[in-house]
C-alpha cells in the first residue's frame, strides 16, 4: 500500500508517517560505512613508518587494525537497519 493514496486512513497515514521517520534516522547510520572507506583511502594519514608496532611500521598495522574495525562498522550499521528491510 502507498503513503500516498489520497483516500488513505488517518492510522495508515501515521504508519507511513513513522516508517518514513525511522528510515531518515536509520540512513545516518549508512554513513558509518564511509568511516572505514575514508580512514584506508586518505594515504597521507598513515603514510608514515613511525610508532612501529613489535617492529611492524606504522603503515601496515595501521591497514591491518581496519579489518576489523570494518566489521564492527558494518555489523553496527546492519544491527541497526536489519528491522527495514
Amino acid at each position: 500500500m502507498s503513503c500516498a493514496r489520497a483516500n488513505t486512513p488517518q492510522f495508515a497515514l501515521s504508519v507511513c508517517h513513522a516508517r518514513s521517520a525511522a528510515t531518515g534516522r536509520s540512513r545516518v547510520w549508512y554513513l558509518l560505512l564511509l568511516v572505514p572507506i575514508a580512514a584506508t583511502l586518505w594515504v597521507p594519514l598513515f603514510n608514515r613508518g613511525a610508532p612501529a608496532f613489535f617492529g611492524i611500521p606504522f603503515f601496515y598495522w595501521y591497514l591491518l587494525a581496519w579489518v576489523p574495525l570494518s566489521a564492527i562498522c558494518s555489523a553496527l550499521v546492519y544491527l541497526q537497519t536489519r528491522d527495514q528491510h
